[in-house]
């Protein structure tokens, strides 16, 4: 059934309340003013701390001028609102003592501004004239009990005290302001945003057409619309970053509280409005249930995953545009919400307008945050819809929303006017402009991205559905079920915002929350037999649901605020605990390479254990040395960085070569290099391992020679000695210490190098005995070693033919005979022509 409303007359009106809901949307403009106006104050102030000298009396003076700026829009709002003249007259002479100190303060930022004599001595006089207010207001004596009345509200006439607030602004603009401007506009535009030059003159401009009223003459105040240049100077500040608010937004959470502020305040007052104002008559029709539960539990779904969704990650973008896209959503189903229930329509008109003064920025914000979730820049196009949302969010406290309503038998559907059209056109814009962007990179967004977008898509379709009721079909709408696609929204953005901590600081906040959750839901439980005397089961437990889910929200949404920090504190500090572990990790494994670099594996473990290392005696141990012939001749005539790379280039290829034959390089002098087999860890194979690295590293120093003598340039020969006989080991020192091998077969070993041949690889009796089945070897006799002492001695050749074809590189043959003396068989002779065997 369709039904055409018209408001009551304002002179008609007895009842405080509806008179209040009569001129509600009158009051919203002085509430926005109040908002942005303490927004630029707390960034101003904030500055203050940062800042010295005469940038800081600027800051200070630019945080009063705001705060001013905010009262005074409280001021105009409490005129819209409140029917009481006493009472307001009352309130007026108390909140002048804030807006007062607007005209000294704006003064001052124009001499910080010019840097002229004359501004500054302006602003002396305006004190003195504030002053003078002051005196009146603490008297009460700031205003006459006379009135000018409008329909947007009652304005007072000023006393001789406040008078000057009106007069002094005025002679001020007009003779240096105005001037000033006009001839330095240009200069000013290199130093601060456009948008900031507009808003201070028109600010100017609408604080002095103040004037006449407060002077007594009945002129149209144009302070009424005082939120349009506080709102050009905030989007000023955030272009040019004047007050440093975009790092202070995300980089440090700011958006993140201001965003929560607004939630807390809204479901607080929710919740009293509830409480106190919905009383058992709203459940006389049938309707509320279950056509109220769906809008309800999408409200409260979208103002959860909200908190959620940006208390995640407070410095990631798409996370807080997720949530004011949720919030917008669920100020949608609120409006929804008392069409339910049996409410005057004013009351129902008044709640939708003021949920579609912030629903009405959806195509916008939903349009940012697609274009965030998909990683694409903002279009220029997009001002388009910025536009036109701002225009629908201007005009939905107009008539302009609604004309008229559908009664059903599912609620009160609002009859379409204007603004739902305009909103349509801005949701098609948004949709033509965000498609092509989504469709360039469609193949490339992740599953995560594709399924938020699904969640709008589905979202804008939930929302069409309320066409057709509000035109007269008999449909109903599914738009109140918008807690489905909030749902899918908030899960994927969680999933691309991720946390941005490892999710400690939600699990620590919910159990802190749980706590005031259980003490809300017990008290409510204990309200509910007062509830039931007027209303049934059913009715008492929803209305506790209305006032009791706000305030659990609420009570989340504080413990999860001001727990944050700690839990990010207590993330931080475990975050950087494992850091450091990891660190340490790192750091004992790099000391753990350099402690294996200088001591053998066994050794090192031995000293990390008990702090030192036990001397030990192996009874077989193979000792290799080597030393280049004529080195001092040939580096006399190198310079001292190539002889060192020089060097640095052979032994490395010797570390290489050794350790892949299991030996153990004990250390380096000068030109000499020692090495040795079967220790720390005994083995059989010692000798032979000793063998093959010597033919090695002269296969290495073969190639070397000729490539040498091809470039015609001066070449290192390699002497090579090798002992096996018995040996104590152990580590010597306690700083700088070192693997070191002692006994006489050291010295042996080191005199079959000084005592052999150049190019050659000089062994011992005892090393030939363990080799001479694998090797080929040729006796030298006894030679006569630099101590003159006469030993057998044996050039090491090659490997034999049966055991390798080249003679270097031992065959499978040699590798079987070699792992079973590995394991402990021994080779025994079995005739004169010793055929060798292997048992």
């Amino acid at each position: 059934m369709e039904y055409t409303y018209q408001l009551p007359n304002i002179e008609s009106i007895g009842d405080t309340w509806t008179y209040f809901w009569l001129q509600l949307p009158y009051g919203i403009p002085g509430i926005i003013s109040l908002v942005v106006g303490f927004f630029l104050s707390a960034f101003s102030f904030r500055r203050i701390f940062h800042t010295s000298g005469e940038d800081r009396i600027l800051s200070l003076n630019v945080a009063i001028s705001f705060f001013g700026y905010g009262i005074l829009g409280l001021v105009l709002s409490l005129r819209a609102w409140i029917m009481d003249r006493e009472l307001l007259l009352a309130l007026n002479n108390w909140l002048y003592l804030f807006i007062l100190l607007i005209l000294p303060s704006n003064f001052y930022i124009c001499y910080a501004l010019s840097r002229k004599k004359v501004f500054l001595y302006y602003t002396y006089l305006c004190w003195i004239s504030v002053i003078f207010g002051y005196v009146g207001l603490f008297q009460g004596l700031g205003f006459h009990n006379e009135w000018f009345d409008y329909q947007f509200g009652k304005y007072p006439k000023a006393t001789n005290f406040i008078k000057p607030f009106g007069i002094i602004p005025l002679v001020g603009y007009f003779v240096l302001v105005l001037p000033f401007f006009t001839f330095q506009w240009k200069i000013l535009l290199k130093r601060i945003h456009k948008s900031l030059f507009i808003g201070y003159n028109v600010l100017f401009l609408m604080t002095i057409s103040n004037a006449p009223v407060l002077l007594g003459y009945n002129v149209y105040p144009g302070s009424f619309f005082i939120f349009i240049p506080l709102i050009l100077i905030a989007y000023g500040i955030f272009r040019s970053d004047f007050l440093d608010v975009n790092e202070l937004l995300f980089d440090r959470n700011g958006l993140f509280y201001i965003l929560f502020g607004v939630v807390s305040f809204s479901l607080i007052v929710l919740s009293g409005t509830v409480a106190l104002g919905l009383s058992h008559s709203a459940y006389l029709n049938d309707i509320w249930f279950p056509h109220a539960l769906p809008p309800t539990i999408s409200f409260f779904v979208a103002i959860f995953m909200a908190i959620i969704v940006a208390g995640s990650n407070p410095q990631a973008k798409i996370n807080q545009l997720c949530a004011f896209s949720l919030i917008i959503t669920a100020f949608y189903n609120l409006q929804s919400i008392p069409t339910k229930l049996e409410l005057n329509y004013l009351i129902l008109l008044r709640i939708s307008q003021v949920s579609f003064l912030i629903f009405s920025l959806a195509p916008s914000i939903l349009s940012r945050f697609v274009l965030k979730a998909i990683g694409s820049e903002r279009p220029k196009s997009l001002r388009v819809v910025d536009l036109i949302s701002i225009l629908c969010s201007v005009l939905s406290i107009t008539p302009y929303l609604h004309n008229g309503y559908y009664h059903y038998d599912y609620g009160i559907i609002h009859k379409s006017s204007i603004v739902p059209y305009l909103l349509g056109v801005a949701g098609f814009f948004a949709f033509i402009i965000v498609g092509r962007e989504i469709r360039k990179r469609w193949i490339f967004l992740p599953k995560e991205s594709k399924v938020a977008l699904g969640s709008v898509l589905l979202s804008g379709v939930f929302l069409l559905t309320a066409f057709f009721p509000s035109h007269g079909f008999v449909i109903p709408p599914i738009s109140d079920y918008l807690f489905i696609p909030t749902t899918l929204l908030g899960f994927a953005v969680l999933k691309l915002g991720a946390f941005s901590l490892p999710g400690r600081t939600i699990r620590f906040s919910q159990k802190l929350a749980n706590l005031g959750i259980f003490s809300i839901l017990f008290a409510s439980l204990l309200q509910m037999p007062k509830f039931l005397e007027k209303l049934a089961f059913g009715e008492s437990l929803f209305h506790i649901t209305l006032v009791t889910l706000p305030l659990v929200l609420f009570n989340y949404l504080l413990v999860y605020v001001f727990a944050r920090p700690l839990a990010e504190e207590l993330d931080r500090s475990y975050i950087l605990l494992e850091q450091a572990k990891k660190e340490a990790e790192l750091a004992g494994e790099e000391s753990e390479k350099l402690l294996l670099n200088i001591l053998p594996k066994s050794v090192a473990e031995e000293i990390k254990i008990n702090g030192y290392c036990e001397p030990k005696s192996f009874e077989e141990a193979t000792i290799l040395f080597t030393d280049f012939r004529g080195f001092t001749e040939v580096a006399k005539n190198m310079e001292s960085n190539e002889l060192i790379t020089e060097l640095d280039a052979c032994f490395t290829q010797f570390d290489e070569i050794i350790s892949r034959n299991q030996l153990e390089k004990l250390k380096t002098i000068g030109d000499s290099y020692m090495c040795a087999g079967g220790l720390p860890d005994p083995n059989y194979t010692n000798p032979i391992d000793a063998c093959l690295a010597a033919l090695e590293i002269r296969s290495f120093m073969d190639q070397m020679k000729d490539i040498k003598t091809q470039l015609n340039l001066p070449y290192w020969e390699l002497r090579i000695g090798i002992h096996t006989g018995s040996v104590i080991a152990g580590v010597v020192g306690r700083f700088k210490f070192a693997y070191d091998i002692w006994g006489s077969s050291v010295n042996t070993a080191s005199r079959m190098e000084s005592s052999g041949i150049v190019g050659e690889i000089n062994i011992s009796q005892s090393t030939y005995d363990k080799v001479r089945f694998l090797f080929q070897c040729e006796h030298r006799g006894k030679i006569v070693d630099k101590n003159g002492e006469r030993r057998d001695m044996y050039l090491l050749k090659h490997i034999k033919p049966k055991f390798s074809k080249d003679g270097l590189v031992p065959n499978e043959l040699f590798w079987s005979i070699y792992q079973k003396i590995k394991q402990g068989s021994k080779i025994v002779l079995r005739s004169k022509l010793e055929t060798e065997k292997i048992l």
